[in-house]
């Protein structure tokens, strides 16, 4: 098999690995009786440089015995390591969280986060980001974007995609340590309502 050799590449083979989880569990499957769910965050923009995926579940009121009827059983499937909930919905995400966490391979383990939401929530929304971001991205930016979170992994260092994302179109940003430097002159903490400024 040949080995992908460009960012682009690599993040294609991760979102296919992205989907191929996303298949075993059957994610999507188990919370359409219940709500919209929408795949959000890298690998909903070919962007997947962590071992990470996003998804937002929309309905309009978000249930806990609801969700851990859909997910328990996803506790019995082979590879997932990890089931764990959050009740958010008097914090400032607003929402009800869990997290599961897949073995793939012995040495690569996928962190799944899934936010419940109610219709009615004010936002920021990662669903709302999707559109905007694919329509602002080229080729250039998208693999100067790859370029700074996969250095930033390289480092041990932890990356929230949306500021990456803000950087590089907004303020053409193309590697990491500008990014870093610019980040120490952004507030990052907390939401964002963010959108590209082109698309």
């Amino acid at each position: 098999m040949q080995i992908p050799n460009t960012r682009l590449e690599r993040a294609s083979r991760r979102r296919a690995t992205a989907d191929t989880i996303l298949d075993r569990l059957g994610l999507f499957e188990r919370w359409r009786p219940l709500g919209s769910p929408v795949l959000v965050g890298s690998v909903a923009l070919d962007l997947v440089v962590e071992p990470d995926i996003d998804m937002e579940i929309y309905s309009p009121v978000p249930s806990v015995a609801d969700g851990f009827a859909a997910l328990v059983p996803c506790a019995e499937l082979p590879g997932v390591r990890n089931l764990r909930f959050a009740n958010a919905l008097d914090l400032p995400d607003q929402g009800l969280y869990w997290r599961l966490d897949y073995e793939f391979t012995p040495s690569e383990v996928w962190k799944i986060d899934m936010w419940w939401l109610p219709d009615d929530h004010p936002g920021p929304r990662a669903a709302d980001l999707v559109t905007p971001v694919r329509t602002a991205l080229d080729t250039s930016t998208r693999d100067a974007i790859l370029a700074i979170k996969e250095e930033a992994a390289a480092r041990g260092e932890s990356t929230q995609g949306v500021w990456v994302y803000q950087a590089a179109l907004d303020h053409g940003i193309r590697t990491y340590d500008e990014f870093r430097a610019w980040q120490a002159s952004t507030p990052t903490d907390g939401l964002t309502s963010w959108r590209p400024r082109r698309g």
